[in-house]
């Protein structure tokens, strides 16, 4: 039978935990020095910082948030309108990047008149917005954990009363854990599958073709939101809040 070293493996374990380690104490390091150019109000640098951060570390709410602090500060409303929607993107329920993005939002020019929701849709869709895709996702097995044990208690107790209650725990937890699973679904398809977008230059015209003889539609500012509707060679296709839609250059708009 042939005998294995067993023993080889501890030194690469450790070296690999070591490697990993170094990483993110370098991650860490890149934060910090962003976060401190920032605070020395060396905003273009700590705006490349952060892109770079972005660049190697991956996305985070908390990352966009500061790139879009640092935008604001350099002056850019519509890069830091675009950065604290992504940071939304990924965390619905941060009030910080919410408020900032509020503030944000005055200093662009057009103001758009946003169409009425039907008031159950648009209950529906804020009580999505209270978690991310992973916090539903969790709490999803949760309730499935409580739906499964309280449905062994009822298959298993003894007493009337105690399975009666538990039964109707096990129901009600097994149908909410399938709308949090809904849920979990819903926000990471907003996240993977966003179709909304900033416009990025100072001011755009909209056309009724994708083409630049097309006909005049209407005029939009840096820092406007829109729903990004279909891509035609080198054109764009949005869609205002107030329901009003035409073609741009894909250049001058950016995906959250």
């Amino acid at each position: 039978m042939l005998r294995y070293k067993t023993g080889m493996k501890r030194p690469f374990v450790i070296c690999i935990f070591a490697l990993m380690t170094l990483v993110v104490f370098a991650q860490q390091a890149s934060v910090k020095e962003a976060n401190v150019l920032y605070a020395q109000k060396n905003y273009t640098a700590a705006v490349q910082q952060y892109e770079m951060v972005l660049q190697s570390q991956g996305s985070s709410a908390e990352l966009y948030y500061n790139l879009g602090n640092a935008y604001y500060r350099s002056g850019d409303i519509a890069k830091a309108i675009l950065n604290y929607n992504r940071a939304l993107l990924l965390k619905p329920n941060y009030d910080d990047a919410e408020f900032n993005l509020e503030i944000a939002q005055k200093k662009v020019v057009d103001n758009v008149d946003v169409t009425s929701v039907f008031f159950l849709k648009q209950w529906v869709n804020n009580l999505g917005d209270i978690m991310s895709s992973n916090g539903w996702a969790v709490f999803s097995v949760i309730l499935f954990m409580l739906a499964l044990t309280a449905f062994l208690v009822f298959i298993f107790g003894r007493y009337r009363s105690l399975r009666k209650t538990t039964f109707n725990v096990a129901i009600a937890s097994f149908v909410i854990a399938l709308i949090s699973v809904g849920y979990a679904v819903k926000q990471s398809n907003k996240v993977v599958n966003s179709t909304d977008g900033i416009i990025m230059v100072g001011s755009v015209t909209a056309k009724d073709s994708p083409a630049l003889n097309g006909k005049d539609m209407f005029v939009m500012h840096a820092g406007t939101k829109v729903t990004i509707k279909n891509s035609v060679s080198g054109w764009t296709e949005v869609e205002l809040p107030d329901g009003n839609a035409g073609f741009i250059p894909a250049t001058s708009i950016e995906k959250i």
